[in-house]
């Protein structure tokens, strides 16, 4: 039979005491035991974690519940999670009353009541503070209650009677808070401090302590609990004691009970004891409330009590040591030889290390094996740990005799399960094995974050990586592109200087020989006594060199272009080169009239259009060219052929001449695919160019 106890941490006297009392019990029983530490069964944990069913992976018979798990609520709304596992197997609430399931509770309202007539009557305080834990908790509610009523009660017999009340949690650091607060608004003392626990009561007498005005330092104080350590401080406190262990072990005896299908009340009442000690301001060794002696120091010689302390404050300073090693590390195989300093010097028989995956939607079934201390031997897992079902992991260790008291302590950062720990130990060292859990769950999320990082900086540098390679491509075909603008603009100059140095050309040579005839012939008439005879010859010279330098000035620019458009200007071009007698030019238009085209463009396409027909003239022999524009599937088409020759088998690409070139740049400027087809017998100049690009601005 096996039996879970779920808790928050075994590192407070109250949680440790009734641990004791289950694991003694469980033990005399013959019961295995299995602690869980820190799931938050109603997904209200101080940490906000969320839950994961352990429950359903330990192979539990039956399952303990004490009520710190619980930490504000005084009528628990029980959540599905406790449900589910109360429907499973049999179940007992310990310290809380959980209705409609069976509980252990302490009765304190009377021990209480005994506390405050025991302040008011016997040492005649008359100005109180309570300092209790959680409004709702079901144990302050009850301290609280009966506080506020000895207050009201007895200020009809005790005039000036008063008290103020302060809710907090119950631990050390609350009661310190909670009075440091009031101290500072309040800056005279009261008659007596009346706490709901222990630990909220030496956290206050800490706190007094360490003040300078000696009043505060000499003011009484009581504690609830009755824990080992209010035997200890100085002075001891005054207090009421709950049975602690006792809790526990009548709750052993009663989940055995339930799973072997025995009746069970449904509440099990223990009874509590006043203790009075020198706190409150009664002598060194006084009686207690039920005529006994209570003894200041616990039963313990006094060569033992150093002895315990200076193994506590060694465990204490292992702690401290792994903490500030685990700081330092990058890695888990690092972790390891430290964690194992760690449990060797707390004489940690058993220790299992298990981490979940990174991404936890998960249910806690698969886990990972990071380290293993058992049998002996230690094996680490930490640089590859293998998968493992949790479930079957459990139910293994179940069938080990020797693990018959297992502790089991959740690794949790914030909302996130990371892991868990599970380990068998002395029980002096429970306290120092949660502060080491809770050092091992912080490095294990720093881990996974820098992890993350370095995931985050890897992928980063593989994008700058590629994006630096997609810059350098980019910078490479931007310095082709101006090493390309650089040759056409290059390119562009020369040709600009070879036009200009073509119509210098052909004004010296043509214009200017024949105005240079015309002057010899008026010198020769005026030298002459007929100079009729010359005249029909000097008319001709006259009439020549004017349609030349016409056709010269209409090369430099087309003015019938400006004045009646591309169509007309093309068909003007084509007349004039079938009047010259050499070569018939014919002109096909298959396209709307006018087309949507800019200045620039018409010029342009008109350029490549007389360029094409110059060469046709000058180097075909061709007898017949075709000029045809039309406009296909949202192209714009044009082509010029001829009858001619043909460029010849000596013809290759990069050697033609200006013209070629010329009107290759002009169909890039408007975006046109240029083609020169040539073969025997036939010369065609082809231009294609969308439609969509045909229009860019306004035509001017």
């Amino acid at each position: 039979m096996r039996i879970a106890l779920f808790l928050n941490n075994l590192d407070g006297e109250y949680q440790l005491s009734v641990y004791r009392g289950v694991r003694e019990e469980a033990r005399k029983l013959g019961i295995g035991l299995l602690s869980v530490q820190g799931e938050a069964l109603n997904g209200k944990s101080a940490s906000g974690a969320g839950t994961i069913p352990t429950w359903k992976l330990i192979a539990t018979d039956g399952i303990l519940l004490l009520s710190s798990v619980f930490t504000d609520e005084s009528e628990i709304a029980i959540p599905s999670e406790l449900k589910a596992m109360a429907s499973q197997v049999p179940f007992v609430s310990i310290g809380m009353r959980l209705f409609d399931y069976h509980s252990i509770i302490v009765k304190n309202r009377e021990s209480m009541e005994l506390l405050m007539e025991h302040l008011i009557m016997t040492h005649g305080y008359r100005d109180f503070i309570y300092v209790g834990g959680p409004a709702k908790h079901q144990d302050n509610v009850v301290r609280e209650d009966v506080f506020r009523k000895a207050i009201k009660d007895g200020e009809r017999a005790f005039p000036g009677l008063r008290g103020r009340v302060y809710s907090g949690i119950f631990n050390e650091l609350s009661g310190m808070e909670i009075m440091r607060n009031h101290i500072a608004l309040h800056p005279e003392r009261p008659d007596c401090i009346v706490a709901g626990s222990d630990n909220i009561a030496i956290g206050i007498q800490e706190l007094l302590q360490s003040l300078s005005d000696p009043r505060w330092r000499n003011c009484p104080v009581t504690g609830f609990d009755d824990i080992s350590q209010a035997r200890l401080v100085n002075p001891p406190l005054t207090t009421v004691r709950q049975p602690l262990s006792e809790q526990g072990r009548m709750a052993v005896r009663a989940i055995r009970d339930l799973i072997r299908g025995i009746a069970v009340p449904g509440i099990i009442y223990v009874e509590s004891t006043l203790i009075l000690r020198s706190s409150c301001g009664c002598p060194e060794r006084p009686e207690d409330a039920s005529g006994g002696t209570e003894r200041i120091l616990p039963d313990m010689s006094m060569s033992a009590a150093p002895y315990d302390i200076i193994k506590s404050e060694i465990y204490s300073l292992n702690v401290n040591s792994l903490g500030h090693n685990l700081a330092l590390i990058d890695s888990l195989p690092v972790m390891i030889p430290y964690l194992q300093s760690f449990l060797t010097n707390l004489h940690v028989r058993s220790f299992y290390f298990i981490l979940y995956g990174d991404a936890l939607e998960n249910t806690g079934e698969t886990g990972y094996l990071v380290f293993e201390r058992s049998g002996g031997r230690d094996l680490s897992f930490a640089e590859n740990p293998p998968a493992m079902d949790t479930g079957f992991f459990f139910r293994k260790l179940k069938a080990k005799e020797e693990f018959q008291d297992l502790c089991l302590f959740h690794l949790r950062s914030g909302n996130e399960y990371l892991g868990f720990v599970l380990y068998e130990a002395p029980d002096q060292v429970y306290p120092q094995m949660s502060g080491g859990a809770v050092f091992i769950a912080n490095t294990v999320k720093r881990l996974r974050l820098l992890d993350d990082e370095k995931e985050r900086s890897r992928r980063l540098e593989q994008e700058v990586a590629y994006r630096t390679k997609d810059l350098l491509e980019v910078n490479r075909k931007l310095k082709e592109e101006g090493e390309r603008r650089i040759a056409v603009e290059a390119e562009v100059l020369r040709i600009s200087d070879l036009e200009r140095r073509r119509f210098s050309a052909d004004l010296h040579d043509d214009i200017c020989q024949r105005l240079a005839g015309i002057s010899m012939f008026c010198k020769s008439l005026a030298a002459q006594d007929a100079p009729g005879v010359f005249l029909p010859e000097l008319s001709e010279l006259i009439d020549e060199t004017l349609i030349r330098t016409r056709r010269y000035a209409h090369d430099s620019f087309p003015m019938d272009l400006d004045a009646f458009g591309l169509r007309e200007a093309v068909a003007g071009l084509c007349d004039s080169i079938s009047r010259e007698g050499a070569l018939r030019c014919s002109l096909s238009w298959d396209a709307p009239d006018p087309l949507p085209l800019n200045r620039n463009q018409e010029i342009n396409i008109y350029r490549i259009i007389q360029e094409a027909l110059q060469n046709v003239l000058k180097h075909s022999g061709a007898e017949l060219v075709r000029v045809k524009l039309s406009a296909e599937d949202s192209f714009l088409l044009l082509q010029v052929r001829d009858n001619g020759k043909g460029m010849g088998k000596g013809h290759r690409r990069g050697r033609e001449g200006l013209g070629l070139r010329s009107m290759e740049y002009r169909a890039h400027q408007l975006g046109a695919e240029y083609r020169l087809r040539s073969r025997k017998g036939s010369t065609a100049v082809e231009i294609t160019m969308p439609l969509a690009l045909m229009f860019a601005g306004p035509k001017n």
